[in-house]
């Protein structure tokens, strides 16, 4: 009876598989002609539509999420699947991958109003949009400029069509993978970042709301507004620019006092963050094209815009630039002072800036009482000097919103540590006494990655990196003291020097430019412990 039975139960199961496919096979035709096609230009087969949205209440005072607070994303988009629309729906906590739901639609219409309908409910309860870079822009920027991109092919991966020595390649290396991997750490993965697109699709406009909101909140601070005021501004700030709070959990809650933006060095610190998006939006082309490569270092070497070459120990002109680091540093970077040795370099000339820096000294020079042409110092970190090495350095009015600034004291120009050709030699002052007057090199060290650097207390960097300038001065306008706010030197001044030589009251000599044809980069160096 049992093998009767099981035999009996086994025929409808073999004979059900017959009718299926004739059942699957009769709706295809329609679903392959949807009754209701798009009817924008607009909409091409791929993804119609995208939605992100982000939400972030640290204290859990809107979502009752009180021990880990709320940190979340909230992707949408449609696509074309089978004749179909399918509404994709991605969500979770930032930093992690999240939960995905899908529904089917047989019209664009209906998967719109799906999406819509979705994507209310969440702004309803304190969801923010996070303007993104879609697809559609993406192709409507192909189409601006003439190229067809509907049924483009895969790009074929680059072929290196030229060699680069070692010290080059690792210098591209460390460029592009440094920046990258600080913003792909800083960014969430819901804001798209990967190593392919660091900046993931982040719009540029985003970035500027970013930057109104850190400006919202330095006012604050400076106006002593409330704690629960700072939790609020810094929900909107993090809402705005996606980030893994995550670091600050401790003990199984989240760690407020962490995450806050209460205070200048903490606002600055995202400022910093902001330049790095900054800088890597410009870059977006290089990364994507970096990626389908087979060897990114002629594309990261092409994306940089400058001419890079190795020096070699011991030539003439390593022996001149390390030349110009050892002499006369200041004991007074007491922290640095004796302790760091030139380890590379490289000559770097950014592409059609010598001819602007030419004419800019020649007519400095021919003024009476110019000062010169002199080399001088800037450093940066390391992430920096991909955009650096690119744009220049950039006077405060040119750069975009929400870009950290490290000199304010002497105007707002840009801010160079020289290295005077009697640097670390005796010196007569208008007091009449004999001084020194020091080299800026550890100075602008410390504002990069090394460990040890005074402006950066959690450096753990074991190089550090600073370029070195030709500067053109003409006629100084020198201060003992700070001068906050000056758009401009006076009248008859070309420069401001920021003058401690003979003067007790300032720590270091900085030369303060307020024309980008001023200076120009000449060298790139790698600077370490002494070994």
């Amino acid at each position: 009876k049992k093998k009767t039975a099981t035999k009996k139960a086994a025929k409808p199961k073999a004979a059900t598989p017959k009718p299926t496919p004739k059942k699957a096979a009769a709706p295809k035709p329609a679903a392959a002609a949807p009754a209701d096609p798009p009817k924008d230009d607009s909409a091409q087969k791929g993804i119609y539509d995208e939605t992100t949205l982000n939400w972030t209440d640290l204290t859990g005072k809107r979502t009752g999420a009180t021990a880990l607070g709320s940190n979340k994303f909230y992707k949408a988009h449609i696509h074309e699947v089978g004749g179909q629309f399918e509404c994709v729906f991605n969500y979770g906590r930032v930093g992690q991958s999240g939960q995905f739901q899908r529904v089917r639609c047989a019209t664009l219409d209906a998967a719109r109003r799906t999406l819509q309908k979705k994507i209310n409910s969440k702004l309803a309860k304190g969801y923010v949009r996070v303007e993104m870079r879609s697809e559609h822009d993406e192709r409507a920027k192909a189409a601006a400029k003439g190229v067809d991109v509907a049924g483009a092919k895969k790009k074929k991966r680059k072929k290196s069509t030229r060699t680069f020595h070692p010290q080059v390649r690792d210098l591209l290396k460390i460029m592009y993978g440094s920046v990258g991997k600080a913003v792909r750490a800083g960014l969430s993965s819901s804001a798209g970042a990967s190593e392919a697109a660091p900046l993931g699709n982040l719009h540029d406009s985003q970035l500027d709301r970013g930057a109104d909101l850190l400006d919202a909140i330095e006012k604050a601070v400076e106006n002593k507004a409330s704690h629960n005021r700072l939790i609020d501004l810094t929900n909107d700030y993090l809402s705005a620019i996606p980030r893994n709070i995550d670091h600050a959990r401790r003990g199984g809650r989240l760690n407020l006092d962490l995450i806050l933006l209460k205070d200048k060095e903490r606002i600055e610190k995202e400022r910093e963050f902001l330049t790095l998006l900054r800088d890597t939006y410009l870059q977006k082309e290089v990364f994507a094209e970096a990626a389908e490569s087979d060897d990114p270092v002629e594309v990261w070497y092409e994306g940089l815009s400058c001419a890079l070459e190795a020096l070699e120990r011991g030539d003439e002109e390593f022996e001149r630039v390390r030349g110009y680091f050892d002499k006369g540093q200041s004991p007074r970077n007491s922290n640095f002072f004796n302790k760091l040795e030139v380890r590379r370099a490289w000559r770097l000339e950014r592409n059609g800036k010598q001819p602007g820096f030419e004419s800019y000294a020649s007519k400095m020079l021919a003024r009476p009482n110019a000062t010169g042409k002199i080399v001088g110092w800037h450093g940066t970190r390391t992430e920096n000097l991909m955009g650096i090495s690119r744009s220049g350095l950039l006077m405060p009015e040119n750069l975009p919103k929400g870009v950290h600034i490290t000199g304010k004291a002497f105007g707002d120009g840009i801010y160079h540590a020289p290295c005077w050709p009697d640097a670390g030699e005796d010196r007569v002052a208008e007091d009449g006494q004999t001084y020194k007057r020091y080299n800026g090199a550890l100075k602008s060290m410390n504002y990069t990655s090394l460990a040890g650097a005074y402006y950066h207390s959690h450096n753990t960097a074991s190089l550090g990196y600073m370029f070195l300038e030709e500067i053109a001065l003409g006629v100084p306008e020198v201060h003992l003291d700070a001068c906050w706010g000056r758009n401009r030197p006076a009248k008859g001044y070309d420069y401001i020097y920021a003058k401690a030589f003979g003067n007790p009251r300032l720590s270091h000599d900085e030369i303060v430019t307020f024309h980008e044809d001023a200076s120009r980069l000449t060298h790139l160096l790698e600077i370490g412990p002494k070994r």
